[in-house]
Parts: C-alpha cells; sequence; structure tokens
C-alpha cells in the first residue's frame, strides 16, 4: 500500500492507494466524457444523479419534502486538505491530472447534503450488500431494490468528476444507527498509474486504515469538526448524507444549478416530495411556480396539470384497463365503460387509468405490476405537457413519444415490477429508456417489445379516447389499399341522365403479393411480375393497427423504425432498398425478389401498403 505523508496519528485521514499485482490489466477511466456530453452536459448530470439518489433514500416514517441543501465555500479559512495535499498531488502527477489552474492555498468546496433520508446504511468495517458498500466500495453495481430511483452504480462517479483533482468526500450519519455517529470518508478516482517503479489502481481512499489495509471510515469527532468547519457541512446529528467536492468545476455553482433542478426535478417539487435550498434560493412547491415558467417555460395551464395529476393519485381510485390492453387498447374496457371515459374525456375532465403489466424474468419467474396514465384535452391556445415519470425521476427525453398538440398526458411508473424494469432501461444519464440496454436484456425477457408497449400505452390510450363514436375520418382506410397509383383524372360535370355503367374488373395476376407473419412481413414477387414489368418500385409502408382511424397518420417513430437496430430488414435476389421511419423504397430487378421485415411487437398487429412508384 502507498501511504500519505501524514504522521499525526489516529486523528487524521490517510489516502492510500493499493498497488497493482503482475498482470493486473490497466485502467484509463474516462468518466469526464460520459458524463459530460453535448446532450447532458455535466451541471445537468450532476444534478440528476445527486437528487434522484436523495430520492431514493427517503425515510420511510418521513411526513413531509426531503430536504436538499446546496452550498459553495469559496477560500476556507481553516484547510481540511493541507495535510493530505502533498501525497495527493504526488498521484495527480503522476496520474497525469491537469492541476495548473488548483490554487492549493485557497481551496473551495460544493455542498450537496440531504436530510429527511435514511443515509449509507450497511457495515462500515467489511464489504456488505448494502449502501455504504455501494457508494464506498463497487462500481457499477449496486444492491438496491427495483423500485428505487437510483442505483449507487455508475452514476456516482459523477462526484469526483465533477472535481477538477478527482476527489470527493462524504459524511453520513444513518437512521438505523441509534446512537447516530457520524461517519467520513473519501475517495480520489485517478487512473492506473506509476510513481518510480510502484504501480497503483486507479482508486485511492481518504481513511483511517486497519493492519491488513482495509480502509475504514473515521468517526473521530476531532477529525469531522475540522472537516465541517473547512467545508460548510451543517449536518449535526440527522440521518442522511454529506456529500463534499473540493475544488468544483467553475460551472457547478448553485446558482447555476438553480435551473437545472427546476427542470429536472419539477414533478418531486410540485408534488411536494422534496425542498431544495441552492444557496439561500428555496425551491418548494410553495415557490416553483414562478420558476417554472421562467426557466421551464411551463405555463400555469401545464403547472395545473400536474398539480392536479397528483391530487388525483393521491384519491387513488383509477379506471382499471383489462390486461388484455396488450393485444389491442379497444379490448382494455367494456363498451359501456368506454362510452363513458370517452364522454368524461370530451367534457375535459382529467382521466386516470391503471394498466396492468406482467413480466417474465431471464430466470423463468413471474412478475405482475401495473403503472399510471393520466390525460386531459387541452383548452384552445394552451400548450399542453407530457410527463414520463419513473418512481419521482421525470424522464425527458421520452415525452417525444407523447407528442399531442392537442392533450396533457403523464405515464407514472411509481412501484413495482414496472419501475423495476424501467429503472434497468434507463440510461446512466437518467434522461431515456433503451431497449437494448445491456442490464435490461440481461434480466427480462421480450424487454424491448415490453418497453414499446409501455411507451405507446399514453399515446394509444389517447388516441382510443379522442376518436369517439360517430366520428369518421375521411381518408381512414385510403392508404390500406394495395393498388396501383393511376393519374388523376379531372372531374366532369353530373349529368342529370346517366346510362348504367359496366364496371370491368382486373383479373389479371398481381405482380407482388404480403405475407404476414408474427412480428413481421415479406413482400415476394407475385405470379402476375413479367420481365417488361422490371424495374419493378415498389414504396412499402407500415403501422400498428389502431382501434379507430388511419393507422399510418397515428404512426410515430417511437412505434418502431425500419432504419433502426430493433426491425430487420433483409432481401433476396436483385434488390435495392431503402429504409427509414415507417416506409421502405424498393427497386426490384429481378423477378425472383424478396423483402422480408422482422422485429415488430409480436403483441400488436402491424398494417402494410404497397403502392407502385412512378420512376
Amino acid at each position: 500500500m502507498a501511504s500519505s505523508d501524514s504522521d499525526e496519528g489516529d486523528e487524521t485521514l490517510e489516502l492510500r492507494f493499493a498497488t497493482t499485482r503482475p498482470g493486473d490489466v490497466e485502467q484509463e477511466l474516462t468518466q469526464q466524457d460520459q458524463f459530460n456530453t453535448d446532450q447532458v452536459p455535466l451541471p445537468a448530470t450532476l444534478t440528476r444523479e445527486s437528487l434522484q439518489n436523495t430520492g431514493d433514500a427517503r425515510r420511510p416514517d418521513l411526513d413531509g419534502p426531503v430536504r436538499v441543501r446546496l452550498s459553495y465555500r469559496a477560500a476556507a479559512t481553516e484547510d481540511f486538505l493541507a495535510p493530505l495535499a502533498p501525497t495527493l498531488q504526488q498521484h495527480l502527477s503522476a496520474a497525469a491530472v491537469d492541476c495548473s489552474d488548483v490554487d492549493w492555498a485557497q481551496p473551495d468546496y460544493l455542498v450537496l447534503e440531504d436530510f429527511g433520508t435514511t443515509g449509507l446504511r450497511g457495515r462500515t468495517e467489511i464489504k456488505d450488500d448494502r449502501d455504504f458498500s455501494d457508494f464506498w466500495r463497487r462500481v457499477g453495481r449496486s444492491h438496491k431494490s427495483g423500485a428505487k430511483g437510483g442505483s449507487w452504480g455508475l452514476g456516482k462517479l459523477v462526484f469526483p468528476v465533477s472535481s477538477r483533482i478527482n476527489v470527493v468526500f462524504g459524511l453520513t450519519v444513518r437512521d438505523e444507527d441509534p446512537e447516530r455517529t457520524p461517519w467520513l470518508m473519501g475517495q480520489a478516482l485517478l487512473n492506473t498509474h506509476r510513481i518510480g517503479t510502484v504501480e497503483y489502481v486507479p482508486h485511492g481512499f481518504f481513511a483511517q486504515f486497519r493492519d491488513d489495509g482495509f480502509p475504514m471510515p473515521s468517526s473521530s469527532p476531532e477529525i469531522i469538526e475540522r472537516f465541517k468547519a473547512a467545508t460548510g457541512v451543517t449536518r449535526r446529528d440527522e440521518p442522511g448524507f454529506s456529500i463534499v467536492i473540493p475544488f468544483p468545476r467553475p460551472e457547478l455553482r448553485p446558482s447555476a444549478l438553480v435551473p437545472l433542478i427546476v427542470e429536472h426535478y419539477f414533478f418531486p417539487i410540485l408534488t411536494g416530495a422534496l425542498e431544495v435550498d441552492a444557496d439561500g434560493t428555496l425551491i418548494s412547491a410553495a415557490t416553483i411556480d414562478g420558476l417554472l415558467e421562467e426557466v421551464k417555460g411551463l405555463s400555469p395551464a401545464q403547472t395545473a396539470f400536474i398539480r392536479e395529476l397528483h391530487a388525483l393519485r393521491a384519491e387513488d381510485r383509477p379506471v382499471r384497463a383489462s390486461p388484455a390492453w396488450v393485444r389491442g387498447w379497444e379490448e382494455a374496457f367494456p363498451e359501456r365503460d368506454l362510452e363513458r371515459l370517452r364522454a368524461s374525456y370530451a367534457r375535459g375532465d382529467l382521466i386516470h387509468v391503471r394498466v396492468p403489466l406482467s413480466f417474465t424474468r431471464k430466470d423463468g419467474t413471474e412478475a405482475a405490476g401495473d403503472f399510471d396514465l393520466v390525460v386531459r384535452t387541452a383548452q384552445p391556445g394552451a400548450e399542453p405537457v407530457a410527463l414520463f415519470v419513473r418512481n419521482a425521476i421525470t424522464v425527458p427525453n421520452e415525452a417525444r413519444h407523447f407528442p399531442s398538440r392537442t392533450a396533457f398526458g403523464a405515464l407514472i411508473a411509481s412501484e413495482g415490477p414496472v419501475s423495476e424494469f424501467l429503472r434497468d432501461a434507463e440510461n446512466p444519464a437518467h434522461t431515456s429508456w433503451n431497449g437494448n440496454a445491456e442490464k435490461l436484456t440481461k434480466k427480462w425477457r421480450s424487454a424491448a417489445a415490453r418497453l414499446s408497449r409501455i411507451r405507446s400505452a399514453l399515446r394509444d390510450l389517447n388516441a382510443l379516447l379522442e376518436n369517439a363514436e360517430g366520428v369518421s375520418d375521411p381518408d381512414a382506410l385510403i392508404e390500406l389499399l394495395n393498388v396501383r397509383r393511376a393519374a388523376p383524372e379531372r372531374k366532369k360535370a353530373p349529368n342529370p341522365i346517366s346510362r348504367p355503367v359496366r364496371l370491368e374488373i382486373d383479373r389479371s395476376e398481381p405482380r407482388y403479393r404480403i405475407r404476414p407473419r408474427r412480428g413481421g412481413f415479406s413482400v415476394v414477387a407475385g405470379p402476375g411480375l413479367q420481365e417488361g414489368h422490371l424495374p419493378l418500385r415498389l414504396i412499402v409502408r407500415c403501422a400498428y393497427a389502431v382501434a379507430r382511424g388511419n393507422p399510418f397518420k397515428r404512426y410515430h417513430r417511437a412505434d418502431f423504425d425500419l432504419g433502426g437496430s430493433e426491425v430487420v430488414v433483409t432481401t433476396t435476389g436483385d434488390i435495392m432498398h431503402d429504409a427509414k421511419n415507417n416506409r421502405i423504397a424498393v427497386v426490384a430487378r429481378a423477378r425472383d425478389f424478396s423483402l422480408s421485415v422482422d422485429g415488430f411487437d409480436p403483441n400488436r398487429d402491424v398494417v402494410v401498403s404497397v403502392t407502385e412508384a412512378s420512376e
């Protein structure tokens, strides 16, 4: 082990990196790039990761919101880092970390503290399967239950990444500890590096070490008081977790995080589950309305929808959909119930439907749960909002799956197997779900198809409710006809006296045929295709069947993308094709061609339209 130059006995922390063993693989850690992208910059990732784990750690007996405090301490007068700096600087230099803009004589700290939470539960003297070890002693794995919001997996690496010296400290008090003992520990995240002839592992610990080298958190009152005085941590004996980031990157001041807190966590704040104090700016259910309009652009109508859906869910009197909804929403409700729902929807009432869904894990065990859908028509001139919420986390990129301009909509999976399934599908930044996520496909059968059903449920329910009896779409069937296009004819003036017209029916053999099958279809050469018809140019379009209306007009890229990876297009014979969205342009140059499309949701019907195209 490598130890620090500190020799003040038990009343100090030490920094140690373990040495590598012969044959160990070198690790070049690139977490900064992972957590700081064009789509989700570092401030947004830090905000989402810290607050989602705070919501996850809410104490079961808490009556009221979880409180989070963000603060910034510049040029601390009492320097906690001073005795640790020489060894740390040596390792930072060996790992080629650029510290040219770090003023070691004037450290600054970003502090994130939560209250009303459990703290990091678990054993401190061994590595067990609970929160303390998940945070400090594991990377990429956790033992949290599926309904939890966060997992202390890869996401926690955003904390050292947020530091210009790649360091994070944590002080925790656990609710399960009757003595309310505070525990302090720290970690440096570098890469495999060498000092002289000795090679070190990427993770180093600021801790007190046992004789066997095992890093232990400190409960020394002297060390902890010095730490709190230097960093501005306010925790006394309240259960919870305080994270301290020394030398935070300049874009991570609390004032800069306020808009991101409002943008990403407005739902638990509006519903009274979360309050945040960002260096004196209180963001709560009572203060967020003005911030929502200023920061996120939410109108009063949109804010009112969120408050009303929260009140409606609190009443817990949903309309329950039948499990048959997975075969088609027209089977979700008895006809009388559907008529009542449509009438309520037409009046502008808030519709709350609880949707059952079953899953099969890879080990063969079954899991059954449900999720909530809430929809309401928007008044003329109002701009609707779409919410996709897992536990208390809004998943913003999923809103594209409900692109309605005439209705408000929310999908909420707050607990149980559905929340667990969606958590496994979530990306590290918690902004979208991925049907091909490794954790998802390893754990669940038919994962991509199940995710597709969940994603489309809100849109499909809204379509079912807004298409009431007696409302017809004159173009609903025009694109289902498998006919070749003819040149438009000029309309003639009607003749008041007309003779009977003899209809000539084309009995020629078709040039192509459509062969449906479960989860896909094929377009193949027909018996009427002759050499003189080549090259044959076709436009193939497909969409999931809907209860009413034109399925092609209701197609959304969230259903499937023929140019993506989930749906596979294969061909045989001399044929060229170009696939995008729900359309394939085909040029067949031989009479024995075939085009096959597979990978659709096997529980949904696919409507296929094929037309000949002009050159």
